[in-house]
């Protein structure tokens, strides 16, 4: 049945009522005063017409107030929580106006008189309720925003300052650079633009993901066959040129369904780092190991390396696209921690599940 014709019925049933007692107490009234006159005689010349007018009028004005009671202090109560979301408070205050767990059924779960409204009340909770929610994911979103600026922020730094250093040695006129010169420093400044150009990528996608607007692409493929391509590739970049890197894998094939594209980017930022902050001649090594029901990647380098807590400090920075690095792997339901080396240097440990 329509909600505004369940709460109809209700007004008439309750204005039916109220008309119903007015009239019984009017006849009760009438009945006690012709026995008293009865009973004692009409020695007091009370006119009984005047009674029933002046009985009439307070009984009409006593339930005048009673009804209008009745009726407007729900709407009363309505207009304070209207208020109250004007100012930002959602929460529904429905404990006042609900009746004890031991008196609800499923007819009537308010007291009287907030029952007449309750279809009123219901959709009030729901807007309450879908208000707030939208206004914490407003604050989730501007939260995201500004975590996504200042991460643009910090990680342009590094490439820009490489190009305003670039650009300022051409630029000079102190040195007669060569062209074979000239050509090393615009491919260096070509490089970096690139880099930024794929930092901002990873950044879009990185709070599209967080925001479910790009969703996880899993495809089931040897894994062991793209970590080798990935270690592959990077070992072929120029900027690679003086380091060494090896692979290891205890498994031959292992076929799991993952992100290529989204782990790609991981693992080719980590490989990268391991290069752009270690001295050449390091060593950068995988090892690739299946355990139960998870495959553990671990990428270690013997570089520089850090304390524990400079990598504690790192794993919860924006640097070098570590959070980016986070929101991938944590849209495969893995896990990524910074660690310092076995030895010396740095170790990355990514934990996958065989099975998502």
């Amino acid at each position: 049945m329509n909600s505004l014709v369940k709460m109809s019925f209700r007004f008439i049933k309750v204005t039916l009522c109220f008309a119903l007692a007015y009239v019984l107490c009017f006849l009760i009234c009438t009945v006690i005063y012709i026995f008293i006159k009865s009973t004692f005689g009409t020695s007091h010349n009370m006119n009984i017409d005047l009674f029933w007018i002046g009985l009439g009028i307070v009984q009409s004005l006593v339930f005048i107030v009673v009804y209008g009671w009745y009726i407007g202090k729900p709407l009363v109560y309505v207009i304070k929580w209207i208020g109250n979301i004007a100012t930002g408070e959602f929460q529904a205050p429905l404990s006042e106006l609900e009746l004890p767990d031991r008196k609800k059924n499923q007819r009537n779960n308010y007291k009287p008189p907030y029952q007449l409204y309750k279809e009123v009340f219901e959709q009030m909770n729901i807007l309450s309720a879908q208000l707030r929610s939208n206004e914490e994911e407003r604050i989730e979103i501007e939260k995201r925003k500004k975590q996504w600026v200042a991460g643009v922020s910090h990680d342009l730094k590094t490439p820009l300052s490489y190009i305003e250093g670039y650009a300022a040695m051409l630029t000079t006129q102190e040195y007669d650079w060569s062209d074979e010169e000239k050509r090393s420093f615009s491919m260096a400044i070509s490089e970096k633009v690139t880099e930024m150009k794929q930092l901002i990528q990873d950044l879009n996608a990185s709070m599209q993901l967080k925001e479910g607007a790009l969703p996880i692409q899993l495809k089931k493929e040897d894994i062991v066959e793209f970590l080798r391509n990935t270690v592959i590739d990077i070992a072929n970049h120029p900027s690679a040129e003086q380091y060494k890197f090896s692979f290891m894998s205890l498994e031959a094939v292992c076929t799991m369904p993952f992100d290529s594209k989204l782990l790609g980017r991981v693992l080719k930022n980590f490989l990268m780092n391991a290069i752009i902050h270690n001295p050449s001649g390091t060593h950068i090594s995988m090892y690739v190991n299946k355990e139960s029901d998870k495959l553990h990647i671990s990428i270690e380098d013997d570089g520089k390396g850090m304390n524990p807590t400079e990598c504690i400090q790192v794993s919860h920075s924006k640097e070098h696209g570590i959070s980016i690095a986070k929101s991938f792997i944590e849209a495969h339901n893995g896990t990524l921690h910074i660690l310092p080396g076995s030895k010396k240097g740095t170790r990355v440990e990514i934990t996958l599940p065989l099975n998502m």
